[in-house]
This record gives C-alpha cells, structure tokens and sequence, in this order.
C-alpha cells in the first residue's frame, strides 16, 4: 500500500509552489505495443487470484490486461469538450483496476467541478481503499502527482475538465496514453479537432484512443460519427490531412444507459461496457474481447 496522505493532501489541498520543477521522470513510458497476457501474474495473491476468476466478461479481461501491463496502467480521461463522460468513465476505470489488488492514484484535475472528489465523498465508506482520489491542477501539477506515485501507487488515471489545455498536456505527458471521449452528434464530433490540435502542439507522441460515450449505436448518427472519425485519423479530412498516427478508435462504446447515470455517488454492479474498453485501450483486440465474453456466456448458460 502507499504510504498514508494526510486529510488535506488527499483532498488536493495542499499546492506546491508554482516554481517547481514540473519535469516528468522517465518512469512515465509509452504503453506496450503488443497485446497483454490474460493469465494472473504469480506475484498475485491466492485471494485476488480467486476473486478474478470469479469476475464475468469482459471485466475479467480487463483486470488481467491491467495485471500485465508493465508500469501499471496510465491513462488521461480528457476532451477539449464537456459533458462528454471523462469523470464517469474516470471512476469506473479506476474502480476496475482496485480489482488488481494494486494501489490506484485517481487525479481530480477539473478545478471547476472536481466531480471525481465528490463522487468519492457521496460514497463514503463504500469507496475502496486502494483507490485514493487528489485534485491538482496547474503548473506543478506533474510534480505532485509524480511525488505521489512515487509512494506506491501501482496505476494512475487523471480526469481532466475542458478548460484547461495546459492541464490536459500536462496530464498527457505524464500518462503517455488517453481516452477521448466523445457523444455521436455531430456537434460534438467536430470539436474533437480541438483536441487533436492540442496534440499536435506537443510534438509527443502520445496513445489516444477516441470512444463513442451516451451512444446511440443502432442510429445512423453512430457511423456518421464513427466514419467521420476514422477519416480524421486516416488524413482524410482538410483539419488534420497528415493524419493522426498516434490515434486510434476504440470498438467499444458505452451506451447512454439510465442505469449508468444513477450510479453516480456510488459503487456500480455492472462494469461491462467499461471494462471492454479498458482492456481494448491497453492492447486486448475488439475480436478477442468479444470471444472471451461469448465463451463466459456459454459456460454460464451450460451451467445454469
């Protein structure tokens, strides 16, 4: 376990000066090219162990992607663009890598709303110790979270709010990977060149994976947004002819779910959609989520 934060740091209360070095250490790498094993790592206890082998599909292959991911899993919720499910898709991803038994560093890094820090207080004691929520922003935002992580912590996802570039460069930095999602309309779709221009003034190279969020998947709308999409990455578009190399576009989608939204404040049941894209953003291919979900559902339908 790290070690313990005192109340204020944990609650993002406690800045470092401005003048800090805000430099990225070189623990922070690129994520793996190849897909990751699917076996639990001898190193994991016989208690996690068994709790993974009891999980359904696709979470189970999410947990064990994370499990085999060198360094951790590091990833940046982030959009130029608001109200597109960052902090939801946030607190799921970190909740489905305390199933590691792993340490996880979640970063509030939206001053404004801070919705990751009140979504753990709603949740009070429910909320799983391995997962420890801070808010930072600004300048010396790299610092304070590589000091964290520095503690212990085995994975770290950071939530960013749309208003901040700096913050969202910053986080991209330190994670070398994120998810951008993004809602079908075309309204939304659109700005997503905001984001990839952010990108782009990095001069980085930095994983992204674009995913459909509060989808409608059986409308028209979705491919529209799924073929737009595509040709922004393949240079098809005048916005970004050179295309996006470093961007890809996740199978997986989460659907706009009631169920979904009322989870707000507490511990969700159902991980399913979250953890399809989880494990397809570290590597697992859409086809290979989709066997191993299949086969689950066999073996409990021949169990039943």
């Amino acid at each position: 376990m790290p070690d313990q934060l005192a109340p204020e740091q944990a609650q993002g209360l406690v800045p470092s000066p401005a003048s800090e070095v805000t430099a990225v250490p070189a623990t922070f790498l690129p994520g793996i090219a190849t897909p990751p094993a699917l076996t639990v790592p001898p190193h994991i206890s016989a208690e996690v162990h068994a709790l993974i082998e009891d999980l359904p599909e696709p979470l189970k292959t999410a947990v064990l992607a994370a499990l085999n991911t060198p360094d951790g899993v590091k990833i940046t919720m982030g959009n130029a663009k608001g109200g597109v499910m960052k902090t939801t898709l946030s607190v799921y991803i970190a909740l489905i890598l305390a199933l590691t038994g792993e340490p996880v560093l979640l970063v509030d890094a939206d001053d404004t709303n801070k919705t990751c820090l009140k979504w753990q207080a709603a949740a009070g004691e429910d909320w799983p110790p391995l997962v420890t929520v801070v808010g930072y922003t600004g300048p010396a935002m790299a610092k304070q979270v590589t000091d964290l992580m520095a503690r212990g912590f085995k994975h770290l996802i950071i939530d960013v709010g749309p208003t901040d570039k700096g913050v969202l460069k910053t986080a991209w930095m330190l994670t070398k990977r994120g998810i951008v999602p993004t809602q079908q309309h075309v309204g939304d779709v659109v700005q997503l060149t905001t984001t990839f221009d952010l990108l782009k003034e990095m001069g980085e190279r930095i994983n992204l994976f674009v995913m459909l969020a509060k989808s409608f998947p059986k409308r028209s709308s979705y491919s529209n947004a799924r073929d737009y999409i595509q040709g922004l990455i393949n240079g098809e578009s005048a916005d970004h002819p050179d295309g996006l190399p470093s961007v890809g576009l996740l199978e997986g989608t989460v659907p706009l779910l009631e169920g979904i939204a009322d989870t707000w404040g507490a511990i969700p049941d159902d991980f399913g959609y979250f953890g399809a894209v989880l494990a397809e953003a570290l590597g697992v291919p859409a086809s290979v989520i989709a066997e191993r979900k299949a086969a689950w559902l066999h073996e409990l339908a021949e169990a039943q």
